[in-house]
């Protein structure tokens, strides 16, 4: 009885309460005056704790992305290819390359091995460089690739694309000096007189031709081409003036092999006309040297003197000529150098394949 003597007063007091409480709730709400829809869904907030781990990940992967273009770049020596090198190096693509190299060494085999990535950059200064060869990817068969395009280590088997490269040098009656077919295919004694022997493409998967294409090395070796052809800018660079003490050469000669070479160094020309004013570079074209295009198109490799050519080129434009030859000495301080290059490129090789086994398969990509 009692119960039901208070029980109507509490109601009265509950719905007291639940009056106001409505009240104040009306209150605080944002009036829609209708030129704004109800927000009727609630509002979700990130929480504290959620925000941190987002940040988080995405600072770890930015450090991961850092460390991996950090890793790759650090197989460029120091050098004067830094300098003109380092918008590319510092670009989103060179760090998507990175991310993605990084991410192949891990479940696949990567030529060549990372300590030869850039050996055409580091065995030929920017200053130095009077004839640019373009290949296209290097090697993909073990202990092939080092970096160089065209070129194998010592005790490799010559490729074919090489063997053809050695037979037009002797064919060539105006490189008189090119007189016997090497044993060998290590092309280093070029590359210490400033042929840059370049790929398109400066890594690949073992046994698979042009599965790093499209990655972002193509962006970047157009960045080296870019820094030959305007190498030679009278803007008072360290670079020209050390290049024009020891040489006393203007412009470079561009040996092209086959459509994707001629496109590629065209284009980077075409781009830079101020820097190819009155013929400053030279460029001579004709098909790759594999045994699938040598003989072919109307200005094949076979025969085209392109050797001897570009000599003449090179003595145009006050350089002295390149020694075709792969073994013999240069003069004795540069021979010195190539030696010392040599042992210290075997060493490197050693260190990173010794775990391959020897494959002497053909291979006519390169």
């Amino acid at each position: 009885m009692i119960t039901s003597f208070f029980a109507p007063k509490k109601n009265s007091e509950s719905k007291k309460r639940r009056r106001e409480s409505s009240s104040a709730a009306d209150a605080a709400e944002p009036k829609n005056d209708g030129n704004e829809k109800s927000a009727s869904a609630a509002v979700i907030t990130p929480s504290s704790s959620s925000i941190a781990s987002s940040s988080s990940k995405n600072n770890k992967s930015a450090a991961n992305d850092d460390s991996s273009t950090a890793q790759l770049a650090a197989h460029l020596h120091p050098s004067d290819w830094n300098a003109h090198l380092s918008r590319a190096l510092a670009s989103p693509k060179f760090r998507s390359l990175s991310k993605f190299i990084a991410s192949e060494r891990i479940s696949k085999t990567i030529y060549p091995p990372p300590a030869l990535v850039f050996s055409a950059l580091n065995l030929t200064p920017l200053s130095t460089v009077k004839v640019v060869i373009v290949g296209q990817d290097p090697y993909h068969q073990p202990n092939q690739g080092h970096g160089l395009s065209f070129s194998v280590p010592p005790g490799i088997k010559i490729p074919p694309s090489l063997r053809n490269i050695y037979k037009e040098l002797l064919n060539d009656s105006n490189v008189a000096e090119f007189d016997s077919m090497p044993q060998h295919g290590n092309l280093i004694r070029w590359t210490k007189q400033g042929v840059l022997l370049l790929n398109n493409v400066l890594t690949v998967r073992r046994g698979e031709a042009a599965s790093h294409k499209k990655r972002g090395w193509e962006e970047f070796t157009d960045a080296v081409i870019e820094a030959v052809v305007k190498r030679d800018d009278s803007d008072g660079s360290e670079d020209d003036t050390s290049n024009n003490k020891k040489n006393k050469g203007s412009g470079v000669v561009f040996l092209l092999w086959g459509k994707p070479a001629s496109l590629k160094a065209q284009t980077v020309l075409s781009k830079q006309p101020r820097n190819n004013k009155k013929g400053k570079h030279a460029v001579i074209m004709c098909s790759h040297p594999s045994p699938l295009g040598a003989t072919k198109t109307n200005a094949p490799f076979m025969g085209s003197r392109c050797f001897s050519r570009a000599n003449e080129e090179l003595r145009k434009r006050g350089w002295t000529e390149i020694d075709w030859r792969v073994d013999g000495p240069l003069n004795e301080e540069e021979d010195e150098d190539v030696q010392k290059k040599e042992r210290i490129e075997e060493k490197t090789e050693k260190e990173v394949d010794d775990t391959e086994d020897g494959d002497d398969d053909e291979v006519v990509d390169c």
